[in-house]
């Protein structure tokens, strides 16, 4: 009865583990989509410029591609939990300052401080779920972060609607606070990564963590020396990572070439950018603009179902398919976009296209990146190359964003896209000859073998 009771309890914290830090999902997509709604009532409302509007969408952007470099010395060093936590914390101040901004320089300001949070969210939460989870469901798991990343901009879209009437921006904005509480509060009661604690010296701690979610031990790390050596529970020094130096040279160039490639290439394809102006896309391609903001909400509909195929496929067909597959996708829609609009533009085709672009992302690029990321490095360069990944991987997504609508007034929409989608397909024809397949790896083993196709 008593191994029944701690079973049941066992999976309870599993899931507990696995549902909480996804919270983090959830704060990152409203985070990022909720200035969708929000960019066209202060566009008004300030006269901005197109590159005001720019630099307004890709101030958090500009905090997570600086917060992101350290990010890694961070979990390394305190742990992948009290990180997501401080974040958290972050997340709500920034909400709170961007909801009460008396004018555009407060609201990049907020904007800039929720970026920060965000940074660091999108690179621990991943990172954190990867390591609790058994191998051979690892991707569909860490995909859960990326189905609450899609959940948070639908939910997004969806307040940006009801409170479209009203141009109640400052009420849209300050929605974000509530997962951002979840989050802090609910990080207190899951158990730290036993990979971490492994890793940073403290076997006691770890074979606990592990116990209460009903994972085998992690092995035991080989003795090191120097700064990031470790030592035992409570005698050592805190943190079981690589500095970046080490983590160069332990990885190797091709699995560092490898992640950041695919970091940058995921937002070079203009995913991100269709999901930030995703009303104002739909209503400059005819729809009014709260016909921009519902055709959004529909795209996002589309966006979550799509993920939770993802969930189903992950690990089912691997990471290199679903890449593959989705990038393909993705370029055929945007060469369609580009073509409705050369055309004379129909709303309703470039709604339907821009769905489709926005799904094909939801099941290649956008998932798999966070999987690949944290599966190509060895467990002690993890850290900082995870977090090196994570930066270029904002740093594009910042480029992206704050040239967009630029872009669009000197190319058209239509030209606009078929640029994204001259470079997603380049991507995908690169990514066939060297992208490999890490379906079921474990993530404990430590050996930097040659990664091959």
């Amino acid at each position: 009865m008593e191994g029944v009771v701690m079973s049941g309890a066992r999976a309870r914290g599993r899931v507990l583990a696995l549902l909480i830090p996804s919270t983090g999902g959830l704060l990152f997509g409203y985070g990022t989509g909720g200035i969708a709604g929000v960019l066209p009532l202060i566009g008004e409302q300030y006269g901005l410029s197109a590159w005001a509007q720019g630099v307004v969408v890709s101030a958090a952007l500009l905090g997570a591609a600086l917060t992101a470099p350290v990010s890694g010395r961070l979990t390394d060093r305190f742990g992948r939990r009290p990180v997501i936590a401080a974040a958290a914390a972050a997340f709500a101040l920034g909400t709170a300052v961007s909801a009460a901004a008396g004018g555009p320089a407060a609201l990049v300001l907020g904007r800039f401080l929720v970026g920060l949070a965000l940074g660091a969210i999108s690179f621990a939460v991943p990172l954190y779920i990867a390591e609790i989870a058994p191998p051979a469901r690892r991707g569909a798991l860490v995909t859960l972060n990326q189905l609450m990343i899609t959940i948070g901009l639908l939910l997004a879209y969806a307040v940006s609607y009801a409170l479209q009437s009203d141009g109640a921006w400052r009420l849209m904005l300050a929605a974000g606070l509530a997962p951002a509480l979840v989050l802090l509060v609910g990080m207190a009661g899951v158990p730290e990564s036993p990979s971490w604690l492994e890793s940073a010296g403290h076997r006691s701690r770890a074979l606990a963590a592990a116990a209460a979610l009903g994972l085998p031990p992690a092995p035991e790390r080989l003795p090191t020396t120097g700064p990031h050596g470790g030592g035992p529970d409570g005698g050592g020094p805190r943190g079981g990572g690589a500095g970046f130096r080490e983590a160069l040279a332990e990885a190797g160039p091709r699995r560092v070439a490898l992640g950041l490639g695919i970091a940058v290439l995921v937002h070079l394809t203009g995913l991100n950018t269709a999901i930030y102006y995703a009303p104002t896309i739909l209503a400059a391609s005819g729809l009014t603009p709260s016909g921009g903001v519902l055709g959004a909400v529909l795209v996002g509909v589309c966006n979550v179902a799509a993920t939770v195929v993802t969930i189903a496929l992950l690990d089912r067909g691997g990471r290199r398919p679903l890449m593959l597959g989705g990038l393909a996708a993705m370029a055929a829609a945007a060469a369609g976009i580009a073509a409705t609009e050369w055309s004379g533009g129909h709303a309703g085709a470039t709604a339907l296209l821009l769905c489709g672009f926005i799904v094909a992302g939801a099941v290649g690029p956008a998932p798999v990146f966070w999987v690949f990321a944290a599966e190509i490095y060895p467990r002690r360069a993890r850290g900082a190359l995870m977090s090196l990944a994570t930066a270029a991987h904002w740093a594009a997504d910042f480029v992206v964003a704050t040239t967009f609508l630029p872009l669009v007034k000197a190319l058209s929409l239509g030209g606009a896209f078929a640029l994204y989608g001259a470079v997603t397909l380049a991507a995908a024809l690169g990514l066939a000859r060297w992208m490999p397949e890490t379906k079921g790896i474990s993530l404990d083993d430590t050996r930097a073998e040659p990664v091959r196709v």
